[in-house]
């Protein structure tokens, strides 16, 4: 079994926000419980990820206009009855790229929804692979240790790691199951050179 993509997450958080992206409801209602138990942790570990999209977006032209689009794209992501605005979205990706919103504040249940739509919408924006999904979640756990948040260690049963790479091959679905199959011998090759060392 290959499990180089997964292996890379340390945290129940980082699981559970990795079921979140590859859209696998069952498995991250499986994982939801035990990534809860510490909801700042999760929090850290969402801040930390859209941090991540947010520095991976900025690579690409996204000036007021592309914001403006991508915030009316999130909302997508956003449960109507959530209270999100796309101003929500606007000013907590300005704030993020540095920049003095006018206005008032996001309130902070808004802003935790509105993070995790854009760490969302930014996967299918950046066209994130299961392994690239992998490495955002991977730097967010690393950036919510350096942040001085105690993260539980986490290593998933066997059992666990199979439902989440049967997770990415259904993400992948029946067209790119050529490519799925080439990232997991990589992942597999990497996962060896590893054990070596």
């Amino acid at each position: 079994m290959t499990v180089g993509r997964t292996s890379g997450l340390t945290t129940p958080q980082g699981h559970f926000l990795h079921a979140v992206l590859l859209g696998d409801r069952s498995l991250a209602r499986r994982l939801q419980l035990r990534a809860e138990q510490d909801a700042t942790a999760c929090a850290a570990v969402l801040e930390g990820a859209f941090v991540v999209v947010i520095g991976r977006l900025r690579q690409t032209r996204f000036g007021p206009a592309e914001i403006r689009l991508f915030s009316q794209r999130v909302m997508g992501h956003v449960r109507a009855d959530s209270g999100v605005t796309v101003d929500d979205v606007s000013r907590i990706i300005y704030r993020e790229l540095g920049n003095v919103v006018s206005g008032d504040d996001v309130v902070p249940a808004h802003s935790v929804v509105a993070q995790q739509a854009v760490v969302a919408a930014a996967t299918t924006e950046l066209r994130l692979t299961p392994g690239e999904i992998d490495r955002v979640i991977s730097e967010a756990e690393s950036l919510a240790r350096q942040w001085a948040f105690a993260l539980e260690s986490y290593r998933p049963s066997l059992l666990m790691r199979w439902r989440l790479e049967l997770a990415e091959g259904r993400w992948y679905g029946s067209a790119g199951r050529e490519r799925w199959a080439a990232e997991r011998m990589g992942a597999f090759v990497t996962w060896l050179g590893a054990l070596r060392s």
